[in-house]
């Protein structure tokens, strides 16, 4: 078994503050709104947003695994592209961005996650990742009939489960599980994933049960960022436990134009003109209700309005000037990176990329980036 203490297989970038694509794959992205400018996830806008951030040298991409769908005045969660297929697609369109999976362990064998990952590691090269997690929502078990465990039962399946994927990834021969969850005969899963490596393996789990399960099997953790008051303190602990400075990447979304006004305006429009409440109180309600142990129910009621502008990840609101330097602070804190989300990406990412990532250049978090040719 690998562990958080150990050098991670793969990295992703040198960029002292790395940053991702969060969630494309979702028609609306994070964004539960009713306005024209939501995002339309069709395959063409995924490839075209995937070079997009590819050429502007983003790190990484990072979809959302969703089943159900939610109640609300448009599509939204559960009207979504599936991730590992996804995935592979992207790697397919792109060059040099590290591109993520999301899996849910209950739902699907880890002998064909086995298989399917080794193949979109080979699509692109050596640039695939795995995003794994147990599951949340009570709706998605009972859609695939599944038994939906406690919670840190849950997590002691997905330790199980990662620990064989991994053996099919690493042993050349094959071998016999006898385990909890898993009684398997002469498992072998061939060929190896690309370049004798395997893929990243990350985990968002923010339980104790989440956090434990992360460092003894994930390379790098995406927490999420309540209040950005702490977040010091926070990284401190998590890399304390893990024994190293693990790579810990934040979940948000992004809102920027030139200006601040141009921002509150756009703001406004999105969340209190067109907000899709409804769909917003589905989220808190699904995922932010009962049996999760990520946050306390108090805060996630205080939250819906970012529920509504970004799916309850951080927002991270301004012009240039104030992203930059938002990204700076959770730099200086300790974080390596962060995914954002966007209401519109194809509208939204060029002005990450001509004004926000000069601006992170100056302050000495990232390299400049030639684009094709270059390398990082």
């Amino acid at each position: 078994m690998t562990t958080m203490g150990e050098p991670p297989m793969r990295t992703i970038s040198d960029n002292t503050f790395q940053l991702g694509v969060f969630a494309p794959n979702v028609w609306g992205g994070l964004t539960k709104t009713t306005s024209e400018k939501r995002w339309d996830a069709t395959w063409n806008n995924n490839a075209a947003i995937a070079r997009l951030a590819d050429e502007a040298g983003l790190e990484f991409i990072l979809p959302l695994a969703q089943w159900g769908m939610l109640k609300g005045a448009s599509p939204t969660d559960g009207h979504s592209y599936e991730a590992m297929s996804w995935a592979a697609g992207i790697l397919a369109s792109t060059e040099r961005i590290t591109v993520f999976a999301t899996v849910h362990t209950p739902f699907v064998h880890p002998l064909y996650v086995a298989k399917q990952a080794m193949t979109c590691d080979h699509i692109g090269g050596g640039r695939f990742g795995l995003n794994i997690v147990s599951g949340s929502a009570a709706p998605d078990f009972r859609m695939f009939g599944v038994e939906m465990r406690d919670h840190d039962e849950r997590y002691a399946y997905t330790e199980e489960w990662t620990t064989l994927l991994k053996r099919l990834w690493e042993e050349p021969e094959p071998f016999d599980h006898h385990g909890r969850f898993f009684d398997l005969n002469g498992v072998c899963a061939r060929p190896a994933p690309f370049g004798g490596g395997r893929p990243m393996l990350i985990s968002a789990g923010s339980s104790p049960a989440g956090r434990r399960f992360a460092v003894r099997h994930a390379d790098s953790l995406f927490m999420p960022i309540l209040t950005a008051d702490d977040l010091a303190g926070q990284i401190t602990a998590i890399r304390a436990d893990a024994g190293r400075p693990v790579p810990l990447y934040g979940s948000g979304h992004l809102i920027c134009r030139k200006t601040r006004q141009e921002t509150e305006e756009y703001y406004h429009h999105i969340v209190h003109e067109k907000g899709d409440w409804e769909a917003a109180e589905e989220v808190r309600r699904t995922i932010f209700g009962k049996g999760q142990k990520s946050m306390p129910p108090e805060v996630a009621d205080r939250i819906r309005e970012r529920m509504l502008s970004g799916g309850g990840t951080f927002l991270v609101k301004g012009d240039p000037d104030d992203v930059a330097q938002t990204f700076k602070r959770f730099s200086d804190a300790g974080l390596t990176g962060m995914a954002v989300a966007m209401v519109n990406y194809l509208d939204d990412l060029p002005v990450l990329r001509d004004e926000v990532l000069p601006r992170l250049e100056r302050l000495g978090l990232r390299a400049p980036f030639a684009g094709a040719g270059d390398e990082r």
